[in-house]
């Protein structure tokens, strides 16, 4: 289902357009790649997001995360994630929960969160940053996560070519081959921002203690 090429390594040229994006502050000197707050579901995306989130799905925009779970939910099977629809790996990865005693490797670390809100039952998540590092979290159900370190953040993002994969029609593999290789987590934001320079990918960064947020609207 799922692909594991990841091309985070590799180094490109962004367009004017998404580079003045990525390198643009908010207010109170805020980086425009940054969500926080109690609502980040319904926090605006930076605007390369969500033109290329829209292009992907046949749309002009798509706004905020909260509109891009529904949109997921949509070419979704039974119109909400299952425990099989997460993007399983075949072999150990650096990315894996462990839930009852059973531990699940993935593709994606982001999975293992959302493994916690569909079971409904603790979990526990490693993973390992692309700069390198270990980043862990405790996830309870739907409503709580606990991060080691306290800084740590995740990406999400999407391939700058993924309108191209999906023709504005996704399925559910189309979004795991565009997005898996750009949700990953890091130790703290300048680590994202290291990162995010370098990627062939619109994206944005969340503190990872707020990822349960998604996780939940994924699942609905």
């Amino acid at each position: 289902m799922c692909n594991s090429r990841d091309d985070t390594t590799t180094k490109i040229d962004r367009d004017e357009c998404c580079d003045a994006n990525a390198t643009e502050r908010g207010n109170g000197g805020v980086p425009d790649d940054w969500l926080d707050g109690p609502d980040v579901l319904d926090a605006e995306l930076p605007a390369d997001l969500r033109a290329s989130l829209g292009r992907f799905v046949g749309r002009a925009s798509v706004d905020t995360l909260g509109e891009w779970a529904m949109h997921v939910r949509r070419i979704t099977p039974g119109r909400s994630i299952a425990v099989e629809q997460l993007c399983h790996a075949d072999a150990e990865t650096e990315h894996w929960g462990t839930a009852g005693g059973e531990r699940y490797h993935f593709q994606c670390f982001y999975d293992a969160v959302v493994l916690a809100a569909i079971e409904d039952h603790p979990v526990d998540v490693h993973t390992e940053s692309p700069g390198g590092g270990v980043v862990e979290a405790r996830a309870v159900g739907s409503e709580s996560l606990s991060v080691s370190p306290e800084s740590a953040v995740f990406s999400f993002g999407i391939a700058n070519d993924a309108r191209e994969r999906s023709g504005g029609e996704p399925t559910l593999e189309d979004g795991y081959a565009a997005i898996c290789p750009y949700v990953k987590a890091f130790p703290d934001y300048d680590a994202y921002e290291r990162w995010a320079d370098h990627v062939p990918a619109a994206t944005v960064a969340l503190p990872l203690s707020g990822a349960t947020d998604v996780a939940n609207a994924l699942v609905g």
